[in-house]
């Protein structure tokens, strides 16, 4: 297993913005995504301030972000539209000339509103940012909408979330189902059983494989229910210490 990122997800404006740099240069795995839908982060609102605060910092601060897509925005995009907000944010660059915005996670599944799904369309705005990477999930129920993604032969990514956003994690993981999308894993990882999980993830991939894992809700405080930088932290140095010790 070839680990590429150690996701960290739904970090907010409560957060301190120095803090997620700080763990962002300390570990270079580590990525930090924003979840973005109109209710929460449309122009002005504090998430969305904050988030673009934080994105301008990182013009000269190196640290890998990612945006989770959901709700009207998510149904937009799976039309071939993409919102003002988040398209300002995928266009910005840092000083490098690369995007700060490097992944995009399109969450296809889940949600309360039904929606087409335009594949044709969808792979157009991939080959528009060739160098962001695309993400959607992957499950029995959109496994129709991806092969059809997939014969618009446009490259993206898929996650794995083996307990549908509840934050159970599965006895066993699944394999990779499309040879040509790579595959990331999420589900009731945690600080505490991320190096167990690793084990049995990378019992499923053949060797070398390069993937990813994605961390939110066991990321926060208990009590606030707010993500935790601390617990991010010890859920990435754990991450980092299995990796190592199984090379």
């Amino acid at each position: 297993m070839n680990l590429e990122y150690i996701t960290c997800s739904d970090m907010r404006e409560y957060n301190e913005i120095d803090d997620i740099i700080d763990l962002g240069k300390r570990y270079p795995m580590a990525e930090f995504a924003i979840q973005a839908h109109p209710s929460k982060f449309s122009a002005y609102m504090p998430r969305y301030v904050w988030f673009d605060t934080l994105a301008h910092a990182s013009r000269v601060n190196d640290i890998n972000l990612a945006m989770h897509v959901n709700a009207e925005w998510r149904t937009e995009i799976c039309r071939g539209n993409i919102p003002y907000e988040i398209k300002r944010m995928w266009d910005m660059r840092r000083d490098n000339g690369k995007h700060v915005i490097g992944r995009v996670q399109v969450n296809i599944n889940g949600g309360k509103d039904s929606f087409r799904f335009y594949a044709n369309k969808v792979s157009d705005i991939i080959r528009a940012y060739p160098d962001i990477e695309f993400i959607f999930q992957y499950t029995t129920r959109q496994r129709n909408r991806l092969k059809r993604l997939d014969k618009m032969s446009v490259p993206f990514s898929m996650l794995f979330d083996a307990s549908g956003g509840r934050g159970i994690s599965p006895d066993t993981w699944r394999a990779p189902v499309m040879p040509n999308h790579k595959m990331g894993y999420s589900g009731g990882l945690s600080p505490e059983n991320v190096a167990d999980n690793l084990d049995k993830i990378n019992m499923v991939l053949p060797v070398g494989y390069n993937t990813w894992i994605d961390a939110e809700g066991k990321l926060k405080d208990p009590d606030t229910k707010q993500f935790d930088t601390l617990r991010a932290e010890q859920y990435i140095q754990n991450a980092i210490r299995r990796i190592v010790k199984n090379k």
